[in-house]
């Protein structure tokens, strides 16, 4: 068409010019040798104009000509890119529905077809991987990580082959290796933690936490609670010899995120060990003050083993006092005033709270206060009602043995991001029991009479008289208690 049009308008300019021309009278003589030839000044215009296409002509053909062997090759290149282009579509769709026959037919022809090998190894990948061959996947993978362009996709098809096919380690060696690359990508960072931390390698996992902070791929609370967590983790690994790195640990998981009580219970712990009560009550006061648990009170109780109870009182009193309005608080006034003998202030205090959430624990509490107070009768129904009473998840984490937070590896693995990233706390012995502490087990309720009753797999401990003063303060939990000593 553009050929067309330019041709029509040389017409129509020769046309014009040859009008223009007429109105003038003249000839053009021209002369060749002894002869002179007079010829008329349109025709030879237009003469001129004919010999001038005439020439146009003959130079457009003779350039055709030249450049027909690079139009044949043009034209055979862009066919062989259209049949590739083809084939890698064709093979791509049917690797990702499952085709594994069309999708290995279509790879052989792009193999033969396409001349960027990026396409050819990635179709090779996807191909292998539908056939979970793996080991094939991750050699195609690797192939095109060490093309320009195709290394960071490479390097994540690798590491995905190398995960499937149980080689943790050459998975976090790729993704190590991406994470070194200058990208925004996130998935190194996140596929190299992943992994450390399914393996419990805390402080691996630490070194990649600083580096995805370095990168901006990880901040805020996040990084602060799945820091402290690791922390935490990390030191309570450590053997009794490395205690004071222990205790470094444990003061930078409180530094990082004073909100997980994990962190603040297994730092008073160390210092219990080290003798340090001023700073192990710091600590628990420094917890308690953020994020209140019982576990917490229950290891304030026990700093010193030589305190009175009035000691004991004095340091609860002082924990309650970082947070007043907590619930757990609440609870620690109730079994103060009980430790007092001050039972109409503790079943006032335990009263509200049943109103508000009625579990066995409170039950349990209830039911001492009124004991104390000389209800027998209204604390037996009490007593009977704390069977079919929830327990609490929070409660659940002090063991029988008076010990808390006890996390196999598994279960710091899942803090990490369950608390790091939700700030929500797990409770595994509540979880692996739940049915049996949801419905109100006898194991969770005290002896009525003095003595010691067995009731399923735990014995219980009668509670004392009611003229004797209640050591609701000084005793592990009760619905957790058992004959036997409660250790460290």
């Amino acid at each position: 068409m553009i050929v067309l049009f330019l041709v029509i308008c040389l017409v129509v300019l020769a046309g014009l010019a040859v009008l223009w021309a007429s109105r003038f009278s003249g000839n053009v003589v021209i002369t060749l040798g002894p002869d002179t030839i007079s010829v008329d000044l349109v025709v030879a215009i237009l003469g001129v104009i004919l010999l001038g296409a005439i020439m146009a002509i003959v130079w457009a053909g003779l350039a055709g000509l030249i450049k027909l062997p690079k139009r044949f090759t043009r034209a055979r290149r862009n066919s062989r890119t259209r049949n590739a282009n083809k084939s890698l579509a064709d093979g791509l769709l049917a690797a990702e529905a499952g085709d594994v026959s069309a999708a290995r037919k279509h790879a052989s022809r792009a193999a033969q077809h396409a001349e960027d090998d990026r396409l050819k190894l990635l179709l090779e990948a996807r191909t292998a991987e539908i056939t979970h061959d793996w080991s094939g996947a991750e050699r195609a993978w690797g192939s095109l990580a060490r093309l320009p362009g195709g290394q960071l996709a490479g390097l994540r098809g690798a590491a995905s082959a190398a995960n499937e096919r149980g080689d943790t380690i050459a998975a976090e060696a790729r993704a190590r290796e991406a994470l070194e690359l200058k990208s925004d990508a996130d998935w190194p960072f996140n596929s190299l933690f992943d992994s450390q931390i399914a393996r419990g390698h805390w402080q691996d996992a630490l070194d990649t936490l600083a580096t995805g902070e370095k990168r901006s791929l990880i901040s805020g609370d996040s990084l602060r609670r799945r820091r402290a967590v690791l922390y935490t983790a990390l030191a309570t690994s450590m053997p009794n010899a490395e205690r004071r790195d222990a205790q470094k640990l444990l003061a930078d998981a409180i530094r990082a995120a004073a909100t997980f009580p994990p962190a603040a219970y297994h730092g008073a712990r160390q210092l219990k060990f080290e003798s340090k009560t001023k700073a192990a009550q710091g600590v628990l006061e420094l917890g308690w003050r953020a994020n209140p648990h019982p576990a917490l009170a229950h290891l304030c109780r026990r700093l010193d083993p030589h305190d009175t109870p009035k000691a004991q009182v004095t340091r609860l009193e002082a924990l309650i006092a970082t947070n007043p309005d907590a619930r757990e608080s609440r609870i620690l006034k109730a079994e103060v005033a009980m430790a007092e003998r001050d039972w109409i202030a503790a079943i006032r205090e335990v009263a509200m709270l049943v109103e508000e959430r009625p579990t066995a624990r409170l039950c349990l509490l209830l039911e001492q206060a009124l004991r104390g107070y000389g209800d027998s009768s209204e604390a037996d129904r009490w007593g009977r009602m704390a069977i079919t009473a929830s327990r609490e998840a929070e409660w659940s984490d002090i063991d029988p043995n008076g010990q808390a937070f006890d996390y196999s590896r598994r279960d710091w693995a899942r803090l990490v991001y369950s608390f790091g990233d939700a700030g929500t706390l797990i409770h595994p012995r509540y979880e692996s029991y739940g049915r049996d502490l949801e419905a109100g087990r006898h194991i969770a309720l005290p002896a009525p009479l003095a003595g010691v009753q067995t009731s399923g797999n735990a014995a219980q401990k009668a509670l004392p008289p009611a003229s004797e003063p209640p050591k609701a303060v000084t005793e592990p939990p009760a619905d957790y208690v058992r004959d036997g000593s409660y250790d460290d």
